[in-house]
């Protein structure tokens, strides 16, 4: 069956009050509170999960994936509330409270109380008002709430860096970070834009979106309603962190979504944050820890802890988020150049056979293997290969982003890692 294109699926007009709005940046303020909570629960223990209540799904340099085990949402303390309102959620019902029951869901389950290091109750949110006390559910089976998945490590960059390459308010930023990341979902459509970058706060970004995500010829696709939101936030210690938020929510009331054939609904819910690491002031090398909290929901025949591990793969790749945000810096100052360029600037642009960093001759050949240099894409200074960087670029023709080889000297990529990303992120808006 051919893919369907959601921006050509005809949807009647409507609009979200001014309190429901509130109440969507509501429930994202509370999803990011819940998961900066867990995130000081896992620091405190150490960083570590118990490794009979988690599985290690995948690892990539620095950066672990993690989701709960079987056993452990048989575990009492797990399949109390919590389970019923996953299990009163998954009758689909289209009553708009499904969704705050999906939200008042621990980000990690209970389970996570007993996976950080053994740190108890103290990362769970028993204590939010509305929430309903404990009570015990017989009918429920243990795996009726989705296994939770925890993703954790290190990567270079800053908190900021992430969230310039988490936003992207237009399709093309959109299709930019969709070709780095290659996990999104599938030609997403904007629903309702609730928060916009500004000039004033470039970095922040909040709308309600509808996706659809291919999963094979063996399985049927699912779409999903959910609410995506990044920006920077500070912890219970006052330090910047980064979130990029994916939460489904329940429009049902407002528009009635026509149902896609051979698909069926899912449901997620993950919040993944960026902690800066080393001081702002040191330059040489910038790293952030990662920790993200998410569950998927996917109904049909796929086993849930397949699903589950299939979506931690996939969280796998925010970790490449910030090349993402390097691809903007990398254009911007190429914009830039191209500007001074235009106003009659002086600047660097001459052409040479000889390397400006090192003198040794560069050799001007078609044949790739033998090619050993050329112009820096910026500056327009010839480099040899050992003094330049070749690297992939995405460039917009028209509505499409596509892929090209791109040359840059180590000056330019080092003064581009450094620029600051509100700078880089103010200048986005117009592009």
């Amino acid at each position: 069956m051919a893919p369907v294109d959601l921006h050509h699926v005809a949807l009647p007009a409507f609009t979200l009050s001014p309190e429901r709005q509130r109440t969507l940046l509501a429930e994202r303020d509370a999803l990011i509170e819940t998961t900066l909570e867990l995130r000081s629960a896992f620091a405190a223990g150490g960083h570590q999960l118990d490794t009979s209540a988690w599985k290690l799904v995948k690892t990539v340099d620095d950066v672990r994936a993690y989701r709960s085990r079987r056993a452990l949402h048989g575990a009492p303390d797990q399949t109390l509330d919590d389970t019923c309102d996953m299990d009163s959620s998954s009758s689909r019902s289209s009553s708009p409270s499904s969704s705050v029951d999906r939200n008042q869901l621990p980000s990690l389950g209970s389970s996570s109380s007993s996976g950080c290091g053994g740190s108890g109750s103290g990362s769970g949110r028993s204590s939010r008002p509305g929430r309903r006390p404990r009570r015990f559910c017989p009918s429920v089976k243990p795996a009726a709430r989705p296994p939770a998945v925890v993703i954790s490590g290190v990567i270079d960059g800053t908190a900021e860096d992430a969230v310039l390459g988490l936003i992207a308010h237009t399709d093309v930023q959109f299709k930019t970070r969709a070709a780095h990341l290659k996990t999104e979902l599938d030609n997403a459509r904007p629903l309702a834009e609730l928060v916009l970058p500004t000039q004033e706060d470039p970095l922040v970004y909040a709308a309600v979106k509808w996706g659809l995500e291919p999963y094979g010829r063996f399985s049927q696709a699912r779409d999903f309603v959910f609410l995506e939101a990044g920006g920077l936030t500070t912890d219970a210690e006052g330090h910047v962190v980064a979130y990029a938020i994916r939460q489904s929510v329940d429009l049902s009331d407002v528009i009635d979504l026509p149902r896609l054939p051979h698909t069926i609904r899912g449901y997620m819910s993950g919040c993944q944050t960026f902690g800066n690491m080393t001081p702002r002031g040191d330059t040489a090398h910038r790293t952030v820890e990662v920790f993200s909290r998410a569950f998927i929901e996917m109904d049909g025949s796929v086993p849930a802890n397949m699903a589950a591990a299939a979506y931690a793969e996939k969280l796998m790749a925010l970790a490449l988020i910030i090349e993402c945000a390097y691809t903007h810096k990398l254009a911007y100052l190429m914009r830039r150049s191209t500007t001074r360029s235009q106003c009659g600037a002086q600047w660097y642009r001459h052409s040479s056979n000889t390397c400006t960093n090192c003198t040794r001759a560069v050799c001007r050949v078609l044949f790739r293997p033998l090619q050993s240099g050329g112009s820096c894409r910026i500056c327009q200074r010839t480099f040899c290969g050992k003094c330049s960087i070749t690297r992939k670029m995405y460039v917009t023709l028209g509505n499409e982003v596509l892929q090209k080889e791109m040359l840059f000297c180590l000056e330019c990529l080092l003064e581009a890692k450094s620029l600051d990303a509100h700078v880089v992120a103010s200048d986005k808006i117009n592009w």
